[in-house]
């Protein structure tokens, strides 16, 4: 298993739209997803990945994330959605969100996202899975799933406040390019 890299806005790659998963018994489609498992339980203060965020010549429509109980958010296990759909959502909330490819430690935006998501897709023996989260994964299901169709949380902004972070984002990697150079 490999731990992938992350790419970081405004990679153009982060616009792309993943395939469908056509054969998940397809080696590559396996090893892609251990990979993706891999980069995620590597990968410090890091709730979920999309195949779209990682570099990975051709991202399929698969998705990481740490699943748990949200009345024992402690114990938490790996888990992931091949070929997710939104079945269903509930309710709206407006709450701070940041992204692993959109520099997570300075980027936190409040966006739109519902209270509860039902996201139905397939395992990795083709077995269709349905699950329904509240609060914070209900969120990432939409989240991760707007990776797979070419679209950052921070897509989600009004115009005037997307200027504002986008200067910021310009400021952040202007330090990070001139930390290199003094490296």
């Amino acid at each position: 298993m490999t731990v992938l890299r992350i790419l970081n806005y405004p990679d153009p790659r982060l616009k792309y739209v993943a395939g469908v998963v056509q054969d998940v018994k397809d080696p590559a489609v396996q090893s892609m997803l251990d990979d993706m498992l891999e980069t995620l339980e590597k990968t410090e203060s890091c709730g979920g990945l999309a195949a779209c965020q990682l570099d990975i010549a051709k991202p399929l429509r698969i998705f990481v994330y740490w699943d748990f109980d949200e009345t024992n958010p402690i114990s938490q296990t790996i888990d992931y959605f091949i070929n997710p759909e939104i079945v269903s959502t509930e309710g709206d909330v407006f709450e701070k969100e940041g992204c692993m490819s959109v520099y997570c430690d300075n980027i936190n935006e409040a966006v739109y996202r519902p209270k509860k998501t039902t996201l139905r897709g397939i395992d990795r023996e083709g077995n269709v899975v349905e699950k329904t989260r509240e609060g914070y994964l209900a969120k990432l299901y939409i989240h991760e799933t707007d990776h797979l169709n070419g679209k950052l949380f921070i897509d989600h902004l009004k115009p005037l406040k997307r200027k504002m972070v986008d200067r910021k984002i310009e400021k952040i990697r202007k330090a990070i390019k001139k930390n290199a150079r003094t490296d």
